[in-house]
């Protein structure tokens, strides 16, 4: 699938906010949102979104997480414990991800019509960015 890169600093800077804390907290509150709302069958996809600064993680994560609360925590202190805040990535590398985000499973399964996930026929990014510049507001109208 690759990454989904946010960069929301040129957003915030407009309105003269902290842009670090800005930063750290949508992406959470989006990645967050992103992870919850991933298919789950065995979870996982949901333990495969890793969470990185500049550069999209490599590789796949052993095991499941069908709550999801397990990679959250994991995307939660990495964003915490940055040491800056300028840009986060989240990549899910597992091969299904595209179609799980774009549809193109060929036929109907048990998980899937029309070739879209049954749980999340509108992707999972996709559907978040959409709410990405009120999760800015939001939170640019918090720093003071």
């Amino acid at each position: 699938m690759g990454s989904f890169s946010l960069d929301v600093s040129k957003f915030v800077a407009k309105a003269n906010k902290n842009v670090e804390k800005v930063v750290r907290s949508v992406s959470i509150k989006l990645f967050s949102a992103i992870i919850k709302e991933s298919p789950v069958k065995s979870g996982r996809f949901r333990a495969n979104w890793q969470t990185t600064g500049t550069n999209p993680a490599t590789g796949l994560i052993a095991g499941t997480d069908p709550t999801g609360g397990a990679t959250i925590n994991s995307a939660t202190t990495f964003i915490t414990n940055a040491p800056t805040a300028r840009q986060f990535t989240l990549t899910n590398n597992l091969p299904y991800a595209a179609v799980i985000e774009y549809g193109g499973y060929p036929g109907d399964g048990p998980n899937t019509t029309g070739g879209y996930s049954k749980q999340a026929p509108q992707g999972v990014v996709r559907v978040n960015v959409m709410r990405f510049q009120s999760l800015i507001n939001e939170e640019a109208a918090k720093v003071r």
